[in-house]
């Protein structure tokens, strides 16, 4: 099993550089050390295996034409140019299977999925379960771009001017979305708070 440790910078530097150069063996170093990486941050977007590693095949895809032309100089590591890339695959393919699929509620083989803490008692499982659909339930209601926004700032704990450099955004429009989202998200939380 290869070792999970990441490269110096001076040689992904030299990686990226033949990389660049059209080396495939260069390109498919890359794709080797950030690929797990790049997996779940997919992961954590899609919650599904296979749309998780569709999203990673897209952001390699987009990686590779786009290499030539990418400044890691002004930009920033080969890391965060991918990991850039991968959040707007996964924005894009929520969008897309949002519109294939409109509002489908939850079902309990997804519900069963969700992993547990030390065998807790069976009543703070079931509490757990309603809690977990009601809050999954709660973050359909975003758009694609607010559940990235907001998974960014609140699971990754990004700060603003991070997170509009890697969403392409403008400031305001990341602190707009934020608060969009936080709004619906108490909005549809509320029954679960037991605010009037």
């Amino acid at each position: 099993m290869r070792d999970e440790v990441a490269a110096p910078p001076m040689m992904e530097h030299r990686t990226v550089l033949l990389a660049k150069e059209g080396h495939p063996d260069a390109f498919r170093s890359l794709y080797d050390e950030h690929r797990e990486r790049i997996y779940r941050l997919a992961f954590r977007y899609t919650r599904s295996c296979q749309d998780a590693d569709d999203v990673m095949q897209e952001t390699f895809i987009r990686a590779f034409r786009n290499l030539e032309t990418a400044d890691f100089e002004t930009d920033s590591s080969f890391s965060g140019w991918v990991s850039t890339i991968c959040v707007h695959c996964a924005i894009d393919h929520l969008r897309r299977t949002k519109r294939q699929k409109g509002n489908e509620q939850l079902s309990l083989s997804e519900l069963a999925r969700e992993p547990e803490s030390r065998e807790p008692a069976p009543d703070r499982v079931v509490e757990g379960i309603r809690a977990v659909a009601w809050i999954r339930n709660a973050m359909r209601r975003l758009s694609p771009g607010q559940q990235v926004v907001f998974d960014l700032r609140y699971r990754e704990h990004l700060d603003i001017k991070e997170i509009a450099r890697r969403t392409s955004c403008s400031e305001s429009s990341v602190k707009t979305q934020l608060g969009r989202a936080v709004a619906k998200l108490r909005e549809a939380l509320r029954p679960v708070w037991g605010e009037p």
